[in-house]
Order: structure tokens, then C-alpha cells, then sequence
């Protein structure tokens, strides 16, 4: 009868949940009323009515239009959200061709200097994260469409060939962070494979400690933490005067997988490192969220990496972060890094202890809505729902946070 609501992020503004929830209440009708009729659950018409799920069955839809009197504006609805699903799952399909074309490319022929798509790559990256993911996607496929044409035909004068190369790694880079971002790791890792293959051939430090880094990001995601230690100290040797926030990135990169792989202490020295390297630092070639490093993220990896300490004092520092993240955030705007900073201060204050803390911490977010970009919300949510099973297995409190963690998580 339902489905999850996928599609990419900003896409789906739940034009059939709203209509649905307007026509109930015109005419009166409660959730359990609505679903005796249409054969249903009053919890599925609550996650329709919320944006969580969506009917994939439009003979439904059609039956709650007319029990509703909607006069044709509930079908309405659901034919305009099914239409805008259609065009996510084509960009999704994109996605997977400029994959393969990045595996290509990564022999082709020199290309061509594009003195004027430099700036066009730079507004995508600058976006990515805060305009809706479809809009950034389909810009940098775009923009690597072309780059990819004119290194296949070779149109460049000898002395731009170096630009070229930069312009097509950063935009692979663009595209790596994107489908990270919307948990397709096998693709991001064929991304950054492009983004360091076109600066190692540039010979451009700023984007090999970067590509290096987001290399690093990519094996975390799948919690294969020690070639992810492998990527950021590879990507360290890289750091110079002229890389940016590389340095400090790389050695937070870092921490995060010494402290998986059960060194907690190890990655509060490689934090406080970061913190000092960060003093020194010059300007990014390309500030904003994706080839940047800001110190509300810096802040965020303190809290990531500390909270799965056993150490009490460790767990103290990480909810202590991840409050002034929290705070930062505020100023620095990036939604999944946000919600994802919440989470982590829940899962420390629950392997403090402190159930309550925990479950203060994860309600404000369990509010939002979740949109597909957001993999790793999904990831951190699971293990924070697997922590309060292990740490409070006999309290009604952790059970009644359980379920509506799960439930927000199947309706994502």
C-alpha cells in the first residue's frame, strides 16, 4: 500500500500529505476513522500526513479522494509528487553514468584550460549542501560534461592543460562529497579516485591532501577505519603553506579513525594538534562547506570522534564539544552536520549514563524532516538506538526512545 518517500533532498514538499491532512480535517475525520475506511493503519496515515511515507498505489489515493470529497485534489497531489519522484530517480540514474565516466577518464588525453567554467565550479561547491542536492547535481554533471569533452578532444593550448586537470578534479570532488552525502560510497570512492588521479597530474597539493581527505571520509562511511587512517596520513604529506585548512581536516580525518579503532587518548592528542596546526593556517583556495574545513566542523570532529570513549573524562569533552558545535552551527549553516552533532551528543550522554541527556539531545532532531541526502543521520541513528538497547535494557524511558527512533528511521 506505502513506501518510503525517497528522492533527493528538497525535492519532495508533501503536496499529498498536506492535502490529505486539510481534507481530514475538513470533514472531521480522525486518523483511526480515515484508516478503518482506507484499510490502513493510523500510524502510516500520520507518517503520510507528516512527509515520512508516501502511497505508492494510486487506486488509494483515488479511494481517499473520494472519501475525503476532495473533488480530484488529493490525485492531483500525488500525480505532481510522483512526477517529481520520476525526475530524483533520473538524476540518481545520471549519477551512476558520470561514475563510469570517471573510471574512464582516469587514462583519457590531456584536455583544455576553462577559464570560464573555474567560477561556475566554485559557486557549485560553495552550494553543495545548502541548495537542494538535485539543483547541485545536475550544475556539476553539467559542468564535468563539458570538461569531459574537451579533455576527449583535446581542445587546449599546451600552457592551460595544468587548469584543466584542477578544474575536472575539483568538480569530481564535488561529485564525491554529493553521493557521499547520499550513501552511495562505492561511487564517491570512483569520484576521489578522478579528483587525486587530475591533481596528482596537476601537481596541486591543495587538492591531493583534499581528495586525500575525502578518501579518508568515504572509508569511514563504511567503517573500514584503518585504510581511512591510511588516507589521511597519506594526505598529510601533502600539507603545505599553500593548502588551506588541509592540515587541520586531515589530522581531524584522523582522529576520528584512531578513536574507532579503540585509541581514544591518541585522538585527543591529534585533535588538540589540529586545533594548533589550524592558528597557522592560510586561506582556501575555495572557502565554503565542501572544500573548506570551518570551525564548527572542527568542533563537530571533536565531538564525533571522542564519543565513543569508555573514559568518563573523554565523554565529558565530547559532550562539551559538541555543545559549542551545536552553538557554531548557528552561524555556520550546514543541516546534516547539525543534526548529526545532536546525535553525537546523545550518544555520549548515553554512554555517560545519562539517559536523559540522551534522549533531551535526539528529540530536537527526530522534528526534522529526513531527506535522503542525509545517510549518515540514518547510520548514526541505528547505532545510537543500539547503544540505549545495551546500556538501559530495562528502562521504559530508553524503550519509548527506541521506538520512535525506529520508526523515524523506516519512515526516512
Amino acid at each position: 500500500m506505502g513506501s518510503t518517500a525517497t528522492g533527493l533532498p528538497n525535492m519532495n514538499p508533501n503536496r499529498t500529505g498536506v492535502t490529505l491532512r486539510h481534507y481530514r480535517c475538513a470533514r472531521g475525520l480522525s486518523l483511526r476513522e480515515v484508516a478503518a475506511r482506507l484499510f490502513c493503519s493510523h500510524t502510516w496515515i500520520t507518517a503520510m500526513e507528516s512527509g515520512r511515507r508516501l502511497p505508492t498505489s494510486r487506486q488509494w489515493v483515488d479511494d481517499a479522494d473520494k472519501l475525503l470529497r476532495a473533488g480530484g485534489e488529493l490525485l492531483a497531489a500525488w500525480d505532481a509528487d510522483q512526477a517529481e519522484r520520476a525526475e530524483a530517480h533520473a538524476t540518481m540514474k545520471a549519477l551512476k553514468d558520470a561514475r563510469r565516466e570517471s573510471e574512464t577518464l582516469l587514462v583519457a588525453p590531456d584536455g583544455a584550460h576553462l577559464d570560464d567554467i573555474q567560477d561556475d565550479i566554485a559557486q557549485v561547491a560553495r552550494s553543495s549542501g545548502i541548495e537542494a542536492y538535485d539543483k547541485s547535481i545536475r550544475h556539476a554533471l553539467e559542468l564535468r560534461a563539458e570538461l569531459a569533452r574537451r579533455l576527449r578532444v583535446g581542445a587546449h593550448r599546451p600552457e592551460e592543460i595544468r587548469d584543466l586537470y584542477i578544474a575536472y578534479g575539483r568538480v569530481s570532488g564535488v561529485l564525491a562529497y554529493l553521493t557521499l552525502d547520499l550513501g552511495q560510497a562505492d561511487d564517491a570512492h570512483a569520484h576521489v579516485t578522478a579528483a587525486f588521479t587530475f591533481a596528482d597530474r596537476a601537481d596541486y597539493d591543495p587538492l591531493r591532501a583534499w581528495a586525500k581527505g575525502t578518501e579518508s571520509l568515504a572509508w569511514r562511511f563504511d567503517k573500514k577505519f584503518k585504510p581511512a587512517k591510511r588516507a589521511a596520513i597519506e594526505g598529510l604529506q601533502y600539507v603545505g603553506a599553500s593548502t588551506g585548512t588541509a592540515g587541520p581536516r586531515l589530522l581531524c580525518g584522523l582522529a576520528a579513525s584512531t578513536a574507532n579503532l579503540g585509541d581514544s587518548w591518541g585522538a585527543v592528542e591529534l585533535l588538540e594538534r589540529a586545533d594548533r596546526v589550524r592558528a597557522q593556517c592560510g586561506p582556501d583556495d575555495l572557502d565554503g562547506p565542501l572544500f573548506g574545513f570551518s570551525p564548527a566542523k572542527q568542533l563537530y570532529y571533536w565531538g564525533f570522534s571522542l564519543m565513543w570513549a569508555d573514559e568518563p573524562a573523554i565523554l565529558r569533552l565530547a559532550i562539551k564539544s559538541s555543545h559549542e558545535a551545536i552553538a557554531a552551527w548557528q552561524e555556520t549553516k550546514s543541516p546534516g552536520d547539525e543534526m548529526l552533532t545532536y546525535i553525537y551528543l546523545a550518544t555520549a550522554c548515553a554512554r555517560l549514563g545519562d539517559l536523559d541527556g540522551s534522549i533531551e539531545a535526539v528529540n530536537p532532531i527526530l522534528e526534522r524532516p529526513l531527506t535522503a541526502s542525509f545517510s549518515w543521520v540514518k547510520k548514526r541513528l541505528g547505532q545510537l538506538d543500539d547503544l540505549l538497547d545495551e546500556h538501559f535494557p530495562g528502562s521504559q524511558s530508553a524503550l519509548e526512545a527506541r521506538d520512535t527512533i525506529q520508526a523515524y528511521i523506516r519512515a526516512a
